[in-house]
């Protein structure tokens, strides 16, 4: 996994898709362990079906699979029409809704 310190940047960005509501980030990293600080939704077939965690320094921070999909879920109905061809990220600190090329190691929005 990448690695690496969060840092500041301006804001929007271009590849960012939306910013979601304090609240809804409050319930979903209610859902997800401590130290969850990105969630990136996984590609698979016919769209989004799970979602990995890492922590603010990059590193996965293991869920149960069906933590993980409740969380892809919960992004897809909260910001539909999301491309399933590229992976997206939502960073739990800003709420920011990022797309990532599919090449692109996890945590590459940051």
């Amino acid at each position: 996994m990448l690695s690496r310190p969060r840092t500041a940047e301006a804001f929007p960005r271009p590849d960012e898709i939306e910013t979601v509501s304090p609240a809804f980030i409050e319930v979903l990293s209610g859902l997800l362990a401590p130290g969850a600080a990105i969630v990136r939704l996984d590609r698979g077939d016919g769209g989004f079906r799970t979602a990995s965690t890492f922590d603010a320094q990059g590193q996965h921070v293991p869920q149960p699979l069906a933590y993980r999909q409740a969380a892809a879920s919960w992004i897809v109905q909260r910001v539909p029409g999301l491309d399933p061809q590229l992976a997206h990220e939502l960073d739990l600190g800003t709420g920011r809704l990022v797309a990532v090329a599919a090449g692109e190691p996890a945590f590459a929005a940051a």
